[in-house]
């Protein structure tokens, strides 16, 4: 009885070189729709389910996914299938972190922390939002306020600061 083939592994300084070869690997990201949305390695293509009709099996097959789990399960299977597959270890988490460009970020979404806000943040609405009252309270001197009026304060006002980073950085994003 044969054993099956088992992908080769590299790392992704090893990948950003080989992205630079003629011709350049083929390279899948197996993560979700919106993870691949979120910021990709450029000429990544996403497939998350692999197809095997999409690719050219004369040519290695680079996976890639978040931290390398995935892309290991789906390298596995292409090699048991005959491809030459690469998994990517430590997938786009890595990529970034070594500083290689990654292309399709976009600025985080203002729904979230806005609704965050707008309840959360002004829970309860009558007689008055506790972080209304709780910055009254800290611009009067503060007297009285035990861990509990401060842990609430901490809880109503983070929603605000969520919104606030958010803002800034759909603004610096463009």
């Amino acid at each position: 009885m044969s054993t099956p083939a088992r992908p080769r592994t590299a790392t992704v300084d090893a990948l950003h070189a080989a992205l630079d070869d003629d011709p350049a690997p083929q390279l899948v990201d197996v993560r979700t729709g919106s993870e691949y949305r979120g910021g990709h390695i450029p000429g990544a293509r996403h497939l998350p389910t692999v197809d095997l009709d999409a690719l050219d099996r004369d040519r290695p097959v680079w996976l890639v996914c978040r931290s390398g789990a995935r892309s290991a399960r789906a390298a596995a299977q292409l090699a048991a299938r005959g491809f030459d597959a690469v998994n990517v270890e430590g997938g786009t988490l890595a990529w970034q972190s070594a500083g290689h460009p990654v292309e399709g970020r976009r600025a985080p979404g203002l729904l979230l922390p806005l609704v965050a806000s707008l309840t959360l943040g002004l829970a309860p609405f009558t007689p008055e939002p506790h972080i209304v009252g709780k910055l009254r309270w800290i611009l009067g001197g503060a007297e009285g306020m035990a861990g509990a009026d401060w842990f609430d304060l901490l809880l109503h006002g983070a929603p605000w600061v969520w919104l606030a980073w958010a803002l800034v950085a759909r603004l610096r994003a463009g």
